[in-house]
């Protein structure tokens, strides 16, 4: 079977993480209760701590949200949208139509 030789001759190599292990913030414990009943509180994180920093993104074709509202996504997570791909985009964002036309 043609599926199992690739399992034969298949190496496992560990790899380092490329983004860092989420965590949830630490919230002080006066505050802690205050904020536990609110709903909809929302947590500031540091630009250092957000996990898209230093990462940018391009959509590619028509998606089912608008450019701007995924750009603003990407920024809340510390990322930037691209206008063109380079060799500095991390990732293409895309529906399957729009992928399989790029790569054929």
């Amino acid at each position: 079977m043609l599926c199992f030789d690739f399992r034969k001759k298949y190496k496992y190599v560990k790899r380092d993480r490329i983004l860092p292990k989420a965590t949830a913030p630490s919230v002080p414990s006066a505050a802690a209760g205050s904020a536990a009943g609110v709903a909809g509180s929302t947590t500031v994180v540091s630009n250092s701590e957000k996990p898209l920093t230093g990462w940018q993104f391009a959509v590619i074709g028509k998606t089912s949200k608008k450019k701007s509202d995924i750009g603003k996504i990407i920024a809340e997570l510390g990322g930037k949208l691209a206008a063109t791909v380079n060799n500095k985009v991390a990732a293409c964002i895309s529906t399957k139509g729009a992928s399989i036309t790029l790569l054929s």
